[in-house]
């Protein structure tokens, strides 16, 4: 696998080992790339990778200017290979990753709350066969107060998939690459414009 654009551009980074793994594509990391980007997304910003796969989504992130990635995934050996492709990629320092199962999400959202951490940027990327957890792993975080104002979720889904963002959220664009949507979404807790 290969990081799209930023200061990364062309770097490769192994692929992972888990069962199940699905890595976004290069044509929709980089639409879905682009569109943060002129939207100001990255700079800067604190990422919370759900169901984080190959890391591809926050290595993305991270070359295009984001702080700091929080990956998490159920599977220990994705984890691992995660860290190794941080290294192989110097971003070593920059990640962290968690190993929570989002199929109970209020336990998952306690594990990443440990970490004292607010989030700028959120992807949501679950395996298609998981893809009802995407709502209460939302209200979850939601509820946790893991989100700033302003923060940006990206969820991936096939396009079979319909569903409604949770109450905070409200939708910002949708983005369709064959049978792949990309639904982005913008906290607005109340009290917020």
């Amino acid at each position: 696998m290969r990081i799209i654009g930023g200061r990364l551009s062309g770097r490769r980074f192994g692929a992972p080992s888990g069962k199940g793994t699905r890595p976004t594509s290069d044509r929709v990391r980089e639409g879905l790339g682009s569109a943060l980007a002129s939207r100001g997304a990255f700079e800067g910003a604190c990422v919370l990778d759900l169901f984080a796969g190959s890391g591809a989504l926050s290595f993305e992130a991270l070359s295009r200017g984001a702080a700091s990635a929080t990956l998490v995934d159920s599977d220990a050996r994705v984890l691992r290979d995660i860290k190794a492709s941080a290294t192989t990629l110097d971003l070593g320092n920059s990640v962290q990753t968690v190993r929570a199962d989002l199929a109970t999400p209020n336990a998952a959202v306690r594990r990443i709350r440990t970490e004292e951490r607010t989030f700028d940027l959120l992807f949501i990327d679950a395996p298609y066969s998981d893809i009802g957890l995407v709502p209460p792993v939302l209200e979850a975080i939601e509820g946790a107060d893991l989100m700033n104002p302003g923060a940006y979720v990206v969820v991936e889904h096939p396009r079979r998939y319909r569903w409604e963002w949770t109450k905070g959220l409200a939708s910002e664009a949708d983005y369709r690459y064959g049978h792949t949507v990309i639904n982005l979404g913008v906290y607005k807790p109340k009290g917020t414009k």
